[in-house]
């Protein structure tokens, strides 16, 4: 260290160049100069210039050459100086650790540049050795067991115990087996004379000759070896006659185990014989009850029955071809009837079983082909017309319900797998109310004839042609009742089944658009239809819409817009434009789309039409009444998930629940904050509910679907059913809406008018109320009451935002006895500690950029060494194929040179 500051120092003195202060330098350093050269007195005691260590040159060299750049030294200042404290970094030679951080690369990087898609090592394929789940006793086993098969595999070359299964090797003679030889004839040259026969002897030729000379060898052969080839021919002949024997065995084994199984039924009777008969001894003894239970849990197992395999399920594309197959051929029938002619394949289509029922004496249910004097149109099942569904099902048409009316009687087997295919739809509409739109009001018209309920004496037929128009639909339909409707849609949904076909899904598409138009045009009959029909064909319209959404949606949209706009028609004109069917049709929206999402392209245009009505439109009647209950109801079936408040159906149930009790002419008795704001002409207009005490009612009942279609004069009973439909719907709001914020402001004016309503209702013997109104209006009472405490009790008032109180700022100044710059003084310790971990997180993330950045720096100058060696191995390759074309193309010059000159010379 002395000497380095020696050197920093002669090479800070003065302002000298650089070439000036490495001489002096190497002078004062003994390198150059006189000092570096050997005196005589050295060399006579043997010194010489070569024997200098070349280990302390080289330091002093490096000394000197550190010294003389003064980027290599950085220094790191220090703020203060502390008495015994020693620092490794107070000078830093940046050159070695520069240097040092590029060799750990090299070790560490480059190597694995080097190294880089290359595999290897060594790889423990012990067996058992990483499979945790091994214990070491079944990895030891499975080790022997594999070593024991690789010794028997690699003995197999010589294993003469193992043949091929089943293979019987026997011992031959001459080329045939000995079995198979019974008689031996006697050898040649065997000596039996007359004696020897007679006396069984064998002579001295035959023994010598065939029997091994009687174990003597013979004179010419005595002390000759067996060959190899003999001594092993011997061991195979020995080996194959013991595998012989084995597998005679193993067969003869076989065989009595076959025929122990063949006698094991009658086996099996004895032994249960002496059970039965044990039984009875200990029934006669008294033993226990466990035994007897025992006995007869094992008799239940001999007994039971084993799974068998069955055949594979069918497709929904087999299923539905072999439905319309089935059509097809029943079609066939009923022409071939029609013509008086016999069916021609009842025996060989397997249709037996279909038109099994005109032979039969068993009773059935009436068919197609029945329709006479003696036909009943009611007499159909009723799941032909409410079955339940669940799934999507684009083509199951064809149900159970329409064995019915099919020629070919199924059996009642076939109709239960009809019942279960027909499980295909997610559309249970129990309440689906349809009705018709302002264009179908003309189909209505020409519909007259198809909606009847007449009977008909018409065959109903198997196969229909796919309509495209309504106008079709009715012509195809006409002769027909509304039952034989139903049957006739699935007959088409099975006909035309979605998977059969690709242009099935146009005419499956057409299809839902034309019973949209149907179930308008049949909401608007007086009398109504029945609700399990509305309801069959609201389902076959949700499980066909999803053939092709975009077309539906469109045509549902149409109506939604001719609604609105006779909406606001009405409300212009002070008339009701809606009817029926736009109810049923905006219930079939609701129950086909989904009615939960924020913004839907049908549903919200429809809820915002539907909100204008209730709140803009003047109710005169009681068709219009109707119409606005079964529209809230619609409002609140689109809110039940989603829970969105609507006030205008609550202003409208509210003001209908109002018009029973108060007063249209006193204006005070409106304006008390129970309803809310209503006109003269509104008030006037809810006249016709008021309740008169004077008025008794008889029966309390639904609104019927009957007043939607045409307007009937108000009585006691159509007030008291008004009423107590707003007190249903009242129930459904307070349900849906009890988890909003506003529920208090909302519904409190409506416990206020529940109030006036149970103080003003006829409570006299003989002008009473009914019991049925009194008690759901009691009930609604305590339930919103019970609703209203508990939002209260659950309401936080609010508060202002809260903040830490913030400290009264001081002036003395605050002062540290011992302080110390590294430490944080901060009373907060956990701040004080995060504060310290963000900073070593900083720390650390530079260092780690830092690192990254360097290692980057070298593999990129890697990359370009070895392009560089590269593109010099490419220029020197280059270079000695040029030099070896250009040393070719001169000796082809001087070759040509040559030859001119040798013609010259020649002439």
């Amino acid at each position: 260290m002395a000497k380095l500051n020696a050197v920093k120092r002669n090479a800070n003195t003065g302002k000298q160049s650089a070439l000036k202060r490495l001489r002096t330098a190497l002078s004062s350093s003994g390198i150059t100069g006189a000092k570096s050269q050997v005196s005589k007195r050295d060399r006579k005691r043997g010194i010489h210039k070569t024997t200098q260590k070349s280990d302390e040159r080289r330091k002093k060299l490096q000394a000197i050459q550190s010294a003389l750049n003064p980027f290599e030294f950085q220094t790191n200042r220090k703020k203060m100086d502390i008495l015994g404290l020693k620092r490794k970094d107070d000078v830093v030679n940046v050159a070695i650790a520069r240097q040092r951080a590029v060799e750990k690369r090299k070790n560490t990087l480059g190597k694995e540049r080097q190294q880089r898609n290359r595999f290897g090592g060594v790889v423990d394929q012990r067996i058992g050795e990483n499979d945790p789940t091994m214990d070491p006793e079944e990895r030891m086993l499975k080790r022997f067991t594999m070593e024991r098969q690789k010794r028997q595999s690699r003995g197999d070359m010589f294993n003469l115990e193992d043949d091929v299964e089943g293979e019987i090797t026997s011992l031959t003679h001459f080329g045939r087996s000995i079995d198979e030889i019974d008689e031996f004839d006697e050898p040649a040259g065997s000596d039996y004379g007359e004696d020897d026969q007679a006396s069984g002897a064998i002579g001295s030729s035959a023994v010598s000759a065939t029997h091994f000379g009687g174990f003597e060898p013979a004179a010419g052969e005595e002390g000759r070896k067996k060959t190899k080839n003999e001594v092993m021919q011997e061991i195979i002949a020995k080996s194959k006659q013991h595998k012989y024997e084995r597998q005679m065995l193993k067969e003869q084994d076989d065989g009595v185990r076959r025929e122990l199984d063949d006698d094991f039924e009658s086996v099996r009777a004895l032994l249960f014989a002496d059970k039965d008969q044990d039984d009875d001894d200990m029934d006669v003894d008294n033993q226990p009850s466990k035994e007897k239970l025992y006995d007869s849990y094992v008799r239940d197992l001999v007994f039971e029955k084993r799974g068998r395999p069955q055949d594979r399920l069918k497709t929904e594309e087999e299923q539905a071809r072999e439905e319309l197959e089935r059509l097809e051929r029943a079609e066939r029938h009923r022409l071939r009837r029609m013509e008086g002619l016999p069916s021609d394949s009842e025996s060989d289509s397997g249709s037996d079983t279909e038109m099994a029922g005109y032979d039969s004496k068993k009773k059935r249910r009436p068919e197609a082909d029945d329709l006479g004097d003696d036909f009943e149109p009611n007499a159909e099942s009723e799941d032909e017309i409410n079955v339940p569904t669940e799934g999507v099902d684009f083509g199951a048409g064809l149900e159970a319900g329409e064995s019915s009316d099919e020629e070919d009687g199924d059996s009642e087997d076939e109709e239960e797998e009809e019942e279960e295919d027909d499980d295909g739809s997610d559309l249970r509409e129990s309440d689906s109310e349809a009705e018709s739109n302002e264009q179908q009001s003309h189909a209505a018209a020409r519909s007259a004839k198809p909606v009847s309920n007449h009977e008909s004496s018409s065959e109903l037929p198997f196969t229909f042609a796919a309509p495209t128009d309504y106008d079709a639909w009715v012509e195809l339909v006409a002769p027909y009742t509304l039952e034989q409707q139903l049957v006739i849609i699935k007959r088409m949904r099975t006909q035309y089944h979605i998977r059969l076909a690709p242009q099935n899904k146009g005419k499956l598409a057409a299809l839902a658009v034309i019973l949209t138009n149907h179930l308008a045009v049949l909401a608007e009959q007086n009398p109504p239809v029945s609700k399990q029909t509305i309801d069959e064909i609201v389902r076959h319209i949700g499980e066909l819409a999803p053939a092709d959404p975009e077309q539906f949606g469109e045509y549902c949209r149409e109506l939604v817009i001719g609604m609105q706009r006779r909406i606001q028609k009405g409300i212009r004109q002070q008339t009701n434009q809606l009817r029926a069917s736009d109810v049923a049709l905006a219930r079939l929206f609701v129950s086909v789309f989904s009615s939960s999402d924020r913004y839907h392209a049908i549903i919200t245009p429809m809820m915002v039409a539907i909100a204008q009505f209730l709140s803009q439109h003047t109710f005169a009647c009681v068709r219009d009444i109707s119409i606005g209950l079964a529209l809230a109801a619609i409002v609140h079936e689109t809110q039940r998930l989603s829970r969105r408040l609507v006030p205008e159906a609550l202003n409208f149930v509210t003001s209908i629940l109002a018009a029973t009790v108060c007063d249209h002419n006193d204006s005070h008795d409106w304006s008390d904050g129970c309803v809310f704001p209503l006109s003269r002409r509104q008030r006037e207009a809810l006249g016709i509910l008021h309740i008169n005490t004077a008025e008794k009612c008889t029966d309390v009942s639904d609104i019927s679907w009957a007043l939607l279609v045409e307007d009937v004069p108000a009585t006691a009973d159509i007030r008291y059913a008004v009423l107590r439909a707003c007190l249903a719907l009242c129930r459904r709001y307070v349900d849906c809406y009890f988890s909003l914020s506003a529920f208090i402001e909302c519904f409190q004016p409506l416990e206020l008018l529940l109030d006036k309503v149970c103080l003003r209702l006829p409570r006299f013997k003989l002008q009473r109320a009914p019991d049925a109104v009194l008690k759901l209006l009691e009930d609604l009472q305590s339930h919103l009451a019970d609703q209203l405490t508990s939002a209260r009790e659950s309401r936080i008032p609010l508060k202002m935002q809260y903040h830490k109180p913030l400290a009264i700022a001081s002036v003395a100044p605050k002062f540290e006895s011992s302080y110390n710059p590294e430490t944080h003084y901060d009373p907060d310790r956990d701040r004080s500690e995060i504060l310290k971990l963000r900073r070593q997180v900083a720390r650390e993330r530079r260092g780690a950029v830092r690192e990254l950045r360097r290692d980057a720096q070298f593999l990129a100058g890697e990359r370009l060494k070895e392009q560089k060696e590269k593109d010099k191995s490419y220029a020197d390759k280059m270079k000695k194929a040029w030099s070896v074309l250009e040393s070719d193309q001169s000796e082809m010059k001087k070759l040509d040179k040559q030859r001119i000159k040798d013609r010259k010379a020649k002439i």
